[in-house]
């Protein structure tokens, strides 16, 4: 059986005799024991292999016997037993070590592969080798003697006839020390004689090349720099500055000749920066001369003077601006307060001037001390409150309190009688030649006009005819009857346009209004004259390119309407006047493309040239549910308008299409629209169940032999035709009217359970 394949399965283990070979249900191995337990392999008794053994981690209670040589990479023991010598390649670690000649090492802290030689009693050790100290690597043929790869602390004294390399500590010799480059720290470099150091503290003895900075005080009983420079007793001398001066400054700085330049100056409180000039809490800003003093401000661009708060002409200022661009000067107050000029505002006695405004010397203006204004009067004394020379103009009301004179000499008008304006009752305005001309005349009650009155070039106004834009009645249009009034041009009306007869717009020259019936009625053998409707254009004619109504609500009733019970209570708009109990029933009709409508609404001729077709509205399914229930749902917008027009929810007849089912729907129930076709439900059934993607408004559920459905959205009526359709052949079914209401229908399968069917529904309603 050596060549075949065997496989074996034991699901509760396997038994060779008593203990020689166990292998139990949890998968634990036993040789010479019946009872294998905690590990895999469970041997007790001796081992043998004469193969290699490979092993992740190997643990020994006891003893260790190895006649051979051993490898081992890494070997951890609380103790060595060393007889013959060990071998290990890796890490060999122990806390004791014992040798071959019994004796015992420990704190063993190092090796080397040529040993150390102590003597003199272990006092002392000695090597042949190179020594390296915190390093991994034997030190080199050109690498010294003893190489120490880090910090090394030695408490006593170090000889040595040179040292290579950079020193950190301190460097104590009583001789001489030579370095090349000395640094103390990070602050103190010494090269080549120089000393370069961050500070200097103490007392410095020859030259100093570079910068002196102290953050604290540095002390030279004199210092010079360079020829220019000397600073001797606190008393810095130079023949020139440039740069900022830090400190106070002693003594006069006086220049014969040039310009002293200082980015800043400081003067007790007040300073000098950049040109600017900045005062404090003394005498301000003060010029003093026995003779003429000016104060002169030039600039290229504007030249300002601001004061206040603010800087720069800020809301809490002033300014005074002149701007050499427009020549022109400015006085700016940029905070709400006025301008305000005071004449004669100290105690001092004498006459008091006037302000004045003047042009080339010439008084253009003047305000008196006393409140008398003058307006182009030169150098005239002024007598009147105001004296204006040269014509006045007042856009808008005057008010004048006392009497009006007008006119010079003996030619003058006076309004006013003594009594205040307006012109008192007595007043009597009476010219019996002449021509008065005003630019508007306005009469406030009555204006009565003894004879005929023309207005040239505006208006005509003769006996009963008013013509605006002509100046005679003969331009008037001779269509309309009896037209007494006409104007050339167009009438703006701010609040409505009421007429109690027609309102024509007319292409005719003559401005008559459409009343022709262009038909020809046959006579003969039967007068159709009483039978054809007359062509009533009506008396609302707009004869136009195009005609547009821009409003939220255009209604067209035939007479007066009459409240109805609605939403509260509706006037009007619902149920004409002439349709009540009695009345003659018309309606309005609306007629488009014909020049009478056949019906209440009559689209006539149609044309293959454009898209002859009527739209009505649009709605996806969304927006057909929620249109369908607006009139019910107060959250919803338009909810007001709604529940006031359809109270009772859709009425019938409404119409829509239905952009997702791409149907034309009807109003089905007060809050629902169905497809305009008789089928209003239909249905595949596979396995007794519904399949979803071929169905509409119907559900299911069955009974034992029965199939129940029911309508998604009820139907009007229980007057319905249910058609089923089961194998090849179709069959009609006419379900008995106790078994199909408004809500659904039931359907019979016997002696079969419903469960099992495959077979198709339709529901036909007329």
């Amino acid at each position: 059986m050596a060549n075949r394949r065997k496989a074996f399965n034991f699901r509760s283990g396997l038994q060779v005799d008593n203990d020689n070979f166990v292998i139990n249900a949890n998968g634990f191995v036993g040789i010479g024991t019946s009872v294998p337990e905690i590990y895999k392999l469970n041997v007790y008794g001796d081992t043998r292999t004469t193969g290699l053994t490979t092993t992740r981690d190997l643990y020994v209670s006891r003893n260790v016997e190895i006649s051979g040589i051993t490898t081992v990479g890494v070997l951890t023991a609380s103790s060595i037993d060393i007889a013959n010598g060990v071998n290990v390649s890796g890490a060999l670690t122990a806390a004791t070590l014992k040798l071959a000649n019994g004796e015992t090492v420990d704190n063993l802290i190092g090796f080397a592969r040529t040993t150390f030689i102590t003597d003199n009693g272990g006092v002392g050790f000695h090597t042949s080798s190179k020594l390296g100290i915190s390093t991994t690597t034997s030190p080199g043929t050109s690498d010294p003697e003893f190489s120490v790869f880090g910090n090394a602390n030695v408490t006593g004294i170090i000889t040595a006839t040179t040292f290579s390399g950079n020193v950190t500590g301190n460097v104590n010799s009583s001789g001489v020390s030579t370095f090349t480059e000395l640094k103390v720290g990070t602050a103190i470099t010494m090269s080549a004689g120089i000393i370069t150091a961050t500070t200097f503290s103490g007392n410095v003895t020859g030259n100093v090349t570079g910068n002196v900075n102290s953050s604290g005080v540095s002390t030279f009983t004199e210092l010079e720099v360079g020829t220019a420079i000397t600073m001797s007793a606190g008393i810095i001398t130079a023949t020139t500055f440039d740069g900022d001066l830090t400190g106070n400054l002693t003594g006069n700085v006086n220049a014969s000749s040039g310009i002293s330049t200082f980015t800043e100056l400081e003067v007790g409180v007040a300073s000098i920066t950049n040109a600017d000039v900045g005062i404090g809490t003394f005498n301000d800003l003060r010029i003093d001369k026995s003779s003429d003093a000016s104060l002169v401000i030039t600039s290229s661009t504007n030249s300002s003077v601001s004061i206040g708060e603010s800087v720069s002409a800020g809301n809490s200022s002033a300014q005074l601006l002149y701007s050499p661009l427009t020549g022109r000067l400015d006085i700016n107050n940029y905070d709400v307060g006025g301008v305000n000029i005071n004449l004669h505002e100290g105690t001092g006695a004498g006459t008091t001037e006037s302000f004045s405004v003047s042009y080339n010397n010439t008084k253009q203006f003047k305000v008196t001390y006393d409140g008398k204004v003058g307006i182009n009067k030169g150098n005239d004394i002024l007598e009147k409150a105001l004296e204006v020379e040269g014509d006045m103009s007042i856009s808008n009301n005057a008010n004048i309190s006392g009497i009006l004179t007008v006119g010079q000499g003996g030619n003058t008008v006076t309004f006013g009688d003594g009594s205040s304006l307006p012109i008192s009752a007595s007043q009597n305005f009476n010219t019996s030649s002449g021509i008065s001309t005003f630019n508007d005349f306005n009469v406030s009650n009555e204006l009565t006009v003894s004879q005929d009155a023309l207005f040239k070039s505006s208006v005509y106004i003769f006996g009963p005819k008013v013509g605006i834009g002509t100046t005679n009645g003969s331009e008037f249009k001779t269509g309309p009857d009896s037209l007494i009034m006409q104007a050339n041009g167009s009438i703006w009306t701010d609040n409505g346009f009421y007429t109690a007869g027609k309102v024509i717009i007319t292409n005719k020259a003559d401005g008559s209004a459409y009343t022709d019936d262009d038909r020809i009625i046959p006579s003969s053998p039967i007068d159709y004259g009483a039978l054809v409707p007359y062509v009533n254009y009506g008396d609302f004619q707009a004869e136009c390119g195009g005609a547009s109504f821009i409003a939220n609500n255009l209604m067209l009733v035939p007479s007066i309407g009459v409240a109805t019970v609605g939403f509260g209570t509706t006037n009007g708009l619902l149920i004409p006047q002439s349709f009540l109990p009695g009345g003659n029933r018309y309606l309005s009709k609306v007629g488009i493309n014909t020049y009478y409508s056949r019906g209440l609404v009559d689209i006539g001729a149609a044309s293959p040239t454009m898209n002859s077709y009527v739209i009505i509205p649009t709605l996806n399914q969304t927006d057909v549910n929620t249109v369908a229930t607006l009139w019910e749902t107060p959250a919803n917008t338009g909810h007001p308008d709604s529940k006031k027009t359809t109270p009772d929810g859709v009425p019938g007849g409404a119409l829509l299409y239905n952009a997702t089912k791409d149907k034309i729907q009807v109003r089905n129930t007060a809050s629902s629209f169905r497809n305009l076709s008789p089928v209003v439900a239909f249905a595949t059934i596979n396995g007794g169940s519904l399949v979803g993607t071929d169905g509409y408004n119907i559900g299911l559920s069955n009974s034992g032999n029965n199939a129940n459905f029911t309508f998604s959205s009820a139907l009007q009526s229980a007057n319905y035709t249910v058609m089923v359709s089961s194998g090849s052949t179709t069959e009609s079914y006419t379900v008995p009217e106790s078994q199909k209401n408004t809500s659904g229908f039931r359907v019979s399968f016997s002696p079969s359970d419903a469960d099992e069917q495959n077979y198709t529904v339709m529901i036909l309603q007329i």
